[in-house]
């Protein structure tokens, strides 16, 4: 009970201090009767203290996804009271109390029983590709049964690792399950910091070896496809690629591309995990070989497709309802494996004919100068306010070399020949954007505003 779990400035913070603060920290919560306190707090040593105290003492959570004025102005009339760093007008700030204020005697609980008092109720928040705030509620129960599924479906990766490091934020699922709850059940220890830039990293287990060096440090990197494709880019984590048993990614798709390289500079196959904050966990791969590489369903997840739209369904015990549509159209290999070939409401009328846009993407991708693409229905106010296809692609070195060599009118002219194999010329995109990474938001995810914002 000793055993160490997060690592926060230079210091190692044990269980059994975890579980004294956050007794302490329940003794903050017994002081208010708010019933739906707003939690945000970058520190994830202090978040995970103000959010087992918060649903030990029975209050409904909500996590926002950021501090952003417009987005703490938006969720102020759903709380009662606010932890962590955050202060809103009008609404009480939980704080913790001094040592000589303490009313309650810790309780020293296993990891096991810890958790088994993790019962309640959070609400996500998550933008999706609209940018306005949806919330998502989820009762602790389904959260411990993803993270038991969770401990089983990674059990080889992790009894090879003893250090989480991440950059994605613990106010979202994806964060809160690979970063903190999965980890801390587990006996890990979290480095506090979730990282902007990839060198700080390094620095950690160059710091870690310093404080105590007959220790081993042998890290899982929990990271998304943004971060991975900027680091894929220049990777000056590939001297420490030997303190790496693992890399998991989520919020999107990982492109082919950056997953080939980070095998190459590291020696480790990616791991990518497939759902959302609505349904959880749903399937993962590993390694990618092709773009159509299959998706492998969680063992708890059962597969199945609307035979009009082949849209999957999922029966998985992380929703009420059963099954439960998702947005995607998948192909089914057999009862665990599928390919997922884009959302399904992504079929539109250009000069009245019909279009898919994922089929474009997919398209587009199979070039060699493209690394992503994305495809967008934007109004062209200079032509008579007609509706036409534009194109914001991610371009590989050699797609950079040849845009700079050739232009942008020839490069666009020989990407549009590529795509009249596949698609009528009527139906190609008439403006193209070209990048070196998307505008990924902090969950990791394209906000579709932002991208039109690129042709106005």
């Amino acid at each position: 009970m000793n055993d160490v779990c997060f690592y926060r400035d230079g210091h190692h913070i044990t269980f059994k201090q975890f579980c004294q603060d956050v007794t302490q920290a329940q003794v903050a919560v017994k002081q208010t009767d708010a019933k739906r306190v707003l939690l945000f707090n970058t520190d994830s040593y202090q978040f995970s203290v103000w959010l087992f105290a918060l649903i030990f003492e029975n209050r409904h959570v909500l996590l926002p996804p950021n501090a952003q004025s417009g987005t703490l102005h938006q969720l102020a009339s759903q709380c009662d009271a606010t932890a962590g760093t955050i202060i809103l007008s009008g609404k009480p700030q939980i704080a913790a109390l001094t040592a000589e204020h303490q009313e309650m005697s810790p309780q020293y609980l296993t990891r096991e029983q810890f958790f088994k008092l993790f019962v309640g109720n959070i609400t996500f928040y998550t933008s999706g590709s609209t940018g306005e705030a949806k919330a998502i509620h989820k009762h602790c129960q389904q959260l411990n049964l993803e993270i038991a599924a969770l401990k089983s479906e990674f059990s080889k990766l992790y009894q090879t690792s003893n250090i989480i490091i991440s950059t994605v934020s613990h106010q979202h699922i994806y964060g809160l399950l690979f970063k903190v709850l999965v980890p801390l059940l587990l006996g890990k220890t979290i480095v506090n910091q979730t990282f902007e830039y990839p060198e700080h990293i390094g620095r950690i287990f160059d710091e870690l070896v310093e404080n105590n060096p007959t220790a081993t440090a042998n890290g899982i990197l929990v990271s998304s496809p943004a971060h991975l494709q900027r680091l894929a880019l220049n990777n000056v984590l590939a001297p420490y690629s030997p303190k790496f048993k693992g890399i998991l990614s989520s919020g999107g798709l990982l492109s082919l591309i950056s997953s080939q390289a980070l095998l190459q500079q590291m020696n480790i196959a990616p791991t990518e995990v497939y759902g959302s904050t609505e349904t959880g966990g749903i399937a993962w791969r590993c390694g990618q070989r092709s773009v159509d590489e299959p998706w492998q369903a969680f063992s708890n997840i059962k597969l199945q497709t609307s035979a009009d739209s082949q849209r999957l369904a999922i029966f998985s015990p992380y929703v009420v309802e059963q099954p439960y549509l998702t947005d995607d159209k998948v192909e089914l290999l057999d009862a665990r494996h599928f390919l997922l070939k884009g959302r399904i409401d992504r079929t539109v009328k250009i000069e009245e004919k019909r279009v898919n846009l994922n089929q474009i993407e997919r398209q587009l991708v199979l070039h060699r100068w493209v690394a992503e693409a994305r495809i967008l229905v934007i109004t062209n106010r200079s032509d008579g306010a007609r509706t036409i296809l534009a194109a914001v692609l991610v371009l590989t070195t050699d797609g950079q070399e040849s845009l700079l060599e050739n232009g942008k009118l020839a490069f666009n002219n020989m990407l549009k020949q590529h795509l009249l194999s596949d698609i009528e010329r009527i139906c190609l995109p008439k403006k193209w954007r070209y990048f070196t990474e998307f505008p990924y938001n902090s969950q990791g995810k394209l906000v579709l505003s932002d991208l039109e914002k690129l042709f106005d």
